[in-house]
């Protein structure tokens, strides 16, 4: 009995001496269990919300807003292998001698909007009717769909297609293939970019001349500038090889500069040089060589990223002719420059030094925000042809 007795003191004794440390463990053990369940719901409501806010705006993490208005306009379209926003009545005059085809992208609102205001403002002058159309590309969030979609409601001159915005190439050989079918009746075409400045008047004055007898192909002159390339070109057996730029010389692609948007692997372009081909700036084609160049581009699997050597120099190149020079000049340099040059080669006496700028590269050209070089150009053009504006008008 002693020791039993001693035992279960000792036990109890053990108990309480013990006690106050094992309920301390417990609840040290308890907090610690329920702050872990606590992270781990926290952590689980997290990984649930991250979850939910990459599934409902993964795209806008990535710089994409998604647009259900656009996505479905972008599907219905690639299904009916039709444009995303189209204006097939643009050319349904039998008038329309002139098409300017201005290569513009979904953000440049201004640039389409300054030109509307400038030198695409006159379509119906010296006898030639022209119409401008702005070929745009589809970007993947853009989040214009709405925008571009009021903007061609309004200004009836909007081409946007579901080729990605940044395959100008492509961009621009969809665009010809759609004037193929909705603009057929259409016979020059003028293609250029919404960066520059183009003298549209002394085009629409070119393009009257060439339809104005145009079986005389002898001693034909614009501003003291012989025009007998043009008609030679446009009556020949070959009317289908009537292209017209500044023409480069065969060059060398850029192999060593990789961080250049120029730069071209021997995959890209396998020749050690380019073509013959003529400056992106612009170019004058009629409809039978635009239909040649479109045919012969399509049968190329992949088409050389650089627009205008692959339209005025590979395509030309594989058909048999080049890119002939345009008998006016442009003009790569500030506003001013271009002013004072065309100020003084559209005039007949005395003759002019250099001939008639018919191109001009504005600050756009290059990044700045100076949409004011437009305007600019404009109100000096006007002021020069005052005199014969004023007489076509009356």
């Amino acid at each position: 009995m002693p020791f039993q007795t001693t035992f279960y003191q000792r036990t109890f004794h053990r108990d309480l001496f013990l006690s106050p440390i094992s309920y301390q463990s417990i609840n040290v053990l308890m907090r610690r269990n329920c702050s872990d369940r606590i992270c781990i719901l926290l952590s689980v409501l997290l990984l649930f919300y991250c979850g939910w806010y990459i599934f409902t705006s993964s795209n806008r993490i990535f710089g994409y807003q998604y647009d259900p208005a656009e996505e479905l306009a972008y599907k219905n379209a690639i299904h009916a292998s039709s444009p995303i926003i189209d204006n097939e009545h643009i050319c349904l005059s039998d008038e329309i001698d002139l098409i300017y085809l201005i290569i513009s992208s979904s953000s440049h609102f201004l640039e389409r909007q300054t030109i509307r205001e400038t030198w695409g403002s006159m379509s119906n002058i010296f006898g030639v009717h022209s119409q401008r159309i702005f070929i745009i590309g589809y970007r993947l969030g853009g989040n214009f769909y709405k925008d571009l979609s009021n903007e061609a409601t309004h200004e009836q001159d909007l081409l946007y297609l579901t080729i990605d915005d940044n395959s100008v190439t492509l961009k621009e050989l969809h665009a010809y293939r759609w004037l193929e079918q909705y603009c057929s009746n259409v016979k020059y075409i003028f293609k250029t970019e919404d960066d520059l400045f183009i003298n549209s008047l002394l085009i629409h004055e070119l393009i009257r001349e060439l339809k104005t007898d145009s079986n005389n192909i002898e001693n034909r002159y614009l501003y003291n500038i012989s025009l007998n390339s043009l008609f030679l070109a446009q009556t020949s057996s070959d009317a289908n090889k009537f292209l017209f730029g500044w023409a480069f010389q065969p060059g060398r692609p850029e192999r060593n500069l990789t961080v250049s948007q120029y730069y071209v692997s021997y995959k890209e372009y396998p020749k050690e040089l380019y073509p013959r081909y003529c400056s992106g700036f612009g170019y004058l084609m009629n409809s039978k060589t635009r239909d040649v160049l479109t045919i012969e581009g399509f049968k190329i699997k992949d088409p050389f990223r650089l627009p205008d050597i692959f339209i005025t120099g590979v395509l030309p190149e594989n058909l048999n002719f080049q890119c002939e020079i345009l008998p006016f000049t442009f003009h790569q340099g500030t506003i001013d420059e271009c002013i004072r040059l065309i100020r003084t080669s559209i005039t007949i006496n005395p003759l002019p030094p250099n001939p008639p700028v018919i191109i001009c590269s504005t600050g756009r050209h290059i990044g700045q925000n100076s949409f004011s070089d437009y305007h600019r150009m404009w109100t000096t053009l006007k002021h020069i042809y005052a005199d014969k504006l004023h007489a076509v008008n009356n």
